[in-house]
């Protein structure tokens, strides 16, 4: 799936979203050069290991992951 977050000094970072289980998920940046691991928490998302986004940027791409497998478990 396609996702973004946005980031203050760069705008919005797109990339694509693969997970292989539903428990882990890869965001790789397709205009700028990152790869994050985030996983879906009772508490919220978070990166599994550390990364300079901010709590709003993951809920940013958590957000929209979670809007998709919603909108695919409807199908």
């Amino acid at each position: 799936m396609e996702a973004y977050f946005t980031s203050p000094t760069l705008g919005r970072v797109y990339g694509t979203v693969i997970t292989e289980n539903h428990e882990i998920y890869n965001f790789i940046g397709r205009n700028v050069l990152i790869n994050i691991t985030l996983c879906r928490q009772l508490t919220g998302w978070v990166c599994q290991k550390d990364q300079w986004l901010h709590d709003f940027q993951i809920a940013e791409i958590g957000l929209q992951i979670d809007t998709v497998e919603k909108w695919l478990s409807a199908q």
